[in-house]
């Protein structure tokens, strides 16, 4: 498969302006290098004609990015083989319906699929493995292990191979950052020096700074990002989240406890995340509101922007001369992280002395694969290795307009390509960026389960709301944690779970430890940490829970009191966890204070059984409380039974307990008290 050098760049040339082109123009160009006999176009090998006779079906989004390259690849594959391609666009709204339309059809519509890793919970079951012959084969081995071990297998089967490697990154103003009086007045107002940022509030006070006039009196802006619905809105914030919400110490917890499958998002570094991407839209161009990625980009290409958060693409556009008015000025970084981060095992921040960075795996890029149905599967494998063998990957990767970002091996180490739009010095600046994210032990890949689009949207219309005013970050996120229990629930938690571990790199199931009692078959040693006895119900509480446990022999109960101070009460969990006890039994004083403490307990293998009132995770063995609002529908009906009955029920009614009704609903019980 390999081509001379005057091949190289005869490729080279058509596949950039293939890339350009639409509709039939693309068509008419190559079809006039094959009518004039420009075999070496389609490289140096002689045809083999292996597939003549046979005509497989592509399928891929209907713009530039991926699909250009596909039908390029298509016609000197023909070329090749002997076979025919018919390449099917549809718009990326449609594709994934269309896909697993096709794939649960009896008569396939694809042989070639080309998707986004996010799908590939929906996928698998009706993909073909990848063939072990093309598994075995050295190109294989060139891509960079983040993409090929994490975004190309599912539940250890080879099921695509990747043809485009996604992750987000920074891009900066060069001639800004370094401009002498920037640097002074920076150094002045933040008493640091003006770089590249490392943490999320480095990031805005940069984009502050910047938010002023050019020298040249034209207004400037310190970032732009995407905001509008639509407009991979939700990789933004996704991305922002990634430092705050992965911890090094539980893995895949991003979006839901990998434990549970309870939804994350509204936990407080979700908070974090959220708030400060709402803040940053006053550093950005006015019309930012409106702002998909493309929109983004045209804004720093323009000049109008000191920074961007990006894909990869940024890199060749802003150095294409007939696009960017920045060539030459544009430098890279990784996605800042933060000395702070959420641990959502045990509910508290953790400080770190170094920035934590989680660069983030937007989309992760677009993988091929071929569905089961498929009855060319030979050929479609073929063709997949053509589209993205070494030769092929490195024209389009270097080629603005493409949509392939670098995910080979080769494609960081063949600096010379990039000349076409980086100078070396820039070019391997950019590739360093990129590869230092990709390497990285704690690059966050993306959510790929089941319903991801509706999760997503669920995601980006209460943010809508909090970048208008509407609402306020927190009632956003609990909305969105809301509606993805609702989701979840749907479709099924429990496979929902087994998924979501799955495409998170962990096991199939969460390990928890035995209780000691059951390893040890000895006593069984229960805690009980009660919040006060100075409430008659509470010591009635306690007098049943010890006549209850003296009636087992083997259990030992030890009864904590808290005092009704919440200092005490962890004090006691401390103990207890402390102790080693089998189980513990607590009736919290306060939520969010005794939440840490629980799950620590939790974490250490210890069953604990939350009474009353609830923790604010769900790491805990059961919850055992009252519903009030049933109490009160109870009482309240009880209460019109007394009366007379529905519609006949007369009585007396407290001004005072009306009130008080009206303003707490759930604790309705209270008017009936003022008759």
């Amino acid at each position: 498969m390999c081509y001379t050098s005057n091949d190289c760049r005869r490729v080279g040339w058509v596949a950039q302006w293939v890339s350009r082109l639409k509709g039939w123009a693309w068509v008419w160009l190559v079809c006039c290098g094959l009518l004039l006999n420009v075999s070496p176009v389609f490289g140096g090998q002689a045809p083999d004609k292996r597939f003549d006779g046979v005509e497989i079906t592509v399928g891929v989004q209907n713009v530039s990015a991926i699909g250009a390259p596909a039908k390029a690849h298509a016609l000197t594959w023909a070329h090749r083989t002997g076979g025919k391609v018919k390449v099917v666009s549809t718009p990326f709204g449609q594709l994934f319906d269309t896909f697993k339309a096709s794939m649960t059809a009896q008569e396939p519509g694809y042989d070639v699929m080309f998707y986004m890793p996010a799908w590939a919970g929906d996928f698998s079951p009706y993909l073909a493995e990848v063939p072990t012959e093309l598994v075995r084969n050295e190109t294989f081995d060139d891509i960079h292990p983040t993409y090929r071990e994490r975004l190309m297998t599912w539940n250890g089967k080879w099921i695509s191979v990747t043809v485009d490697g996604d992750l987000f990154q920074g891009y900066y103003r060069k001639d800004l950052f370094e401009d002498s009086t920037n640097r002074k007045e920076f150094r002045e107002r933040y008493g640091r020096e003006l770089t590249p940022p490392d943490t999320w509030l480095e990031y805005r006070d940069i984009a502050d700074f910047f938010t002023r006039r050019a020298p040249d009196g034209a207004a400037l802006y310190g970032t732009a990002e995407a905001f509008a619905r639509g407009g991979q809105q939700f990789w933004d914030v996704f991305s922002r989240a990634s430092a705050y919400t992965n911890h090094p110490d539980f893995k895949g917890a991003q979006f839901f406890d990998p434990d549970t499958m309870r939804a994350e998002i509204n936990n407080p570094g979700w908070l974090r995340a959220v708030r400060e991407y709402v803040e940053i839209l006053k550093f950005c161009p006015p019309d930012a509101k409106g702002y998909g990625i493309v929109e983004a980009r045209q804004a720093f290409m323009s000049g109008r922007t000191a920074m961007i958060l990006d894909w990869g693409d940024t890199g060749p556009l802003a150095n294409d001369p007939n696009l960017s008015r920045v060539v030459g000025k544009v430098g890279y970084f990784v996605l800042p992280g933060s000395r702070e981060v959420w641990n959502a095992r045990t509910w508290q921040w953790q400080h770190f002395d170094r920035p934590h960075k989680a660069p983030f795996l937007a989309a992760g890029g677009w993988v091929a694969g071929v569905p089961r149905n498929s009855r060319h599967q030979d050929a479609a494998w073929d063709y997949i290795q053509w589209y993205s063998n070494p030769e092929n990957s490195l024209r389009d990767v270097v080629t603005s307009g493409t949509g392939i970002n670098p995910y080979r091996l080769t494609h960081f180490t063949s600096i010379d390509a990039w000349t076409k739009n980086f100078s070396k010095a820039a070019g391997a600046e950019y590739l360093e960026v990129l590869r230092t994210s990709l390497d990285s032990p704690h690059a966050a890949l993306d959510l790929r389960i089941p319903g991801f689009f509706r999760y997503t949207e669920a995601l980006e219309i209460p943010v809508i709301g909090a970048l208008n005013g509407v609402l306020s970050v927190e009632e956003a996120l609990n909305q969105v944690a809301a509606d993805w229990e609702k989701i979840t629930d749907e479709l099924g938690r429990k496979s929902q779970l087994a998924i979501y571990r799955a495409s998170m790199g962990l096991s199939p199931e969460p390990s928890r430890p035995r209780p000691q009692a059951v390893v040890q078959q000895r006593r069984v040693l229960i805690g009980f940490s009660q919040v006060t006895t100075t409430e008659p119900w509470r010591l009635l509480f306690n007098k049943e829970l010890r006549e209850e446990a003296a009636k087992y022999p083997a259990i030992d109960l030890i009864v904590k009191d808290a005092m009704d101070q919440t200092e005490q009460q962890v004090a006691d969990m401390e103990g207890f966890i402390a102790q080693r006890v089998d189980a513990i039994l607590i009736s919290p004083k306060v939520t969010e204070e005794l939440t840490p403490v629980i799950s620590k307990a939790f974490n250490a293998g210890i069953p604990v059984f939350v009474l009353d009132r609830g923790v604010a995770n769900d790491r805990y063995t059961q919850f055992i409380g009252g519903d009030n609002r049933e109490i009160s529908r109870a009482v309240g009906g009880y209460a019109v039974k007394l009366l007379g009955g529905a519609g006949r029920a007369r009585g007396k009614w407290s001004k005072f307990g009306v009130a008080w009704g009206l303003l707490s609903p759930i604790s309705a019980t209270k008017v009936f008290m003022k008759w």
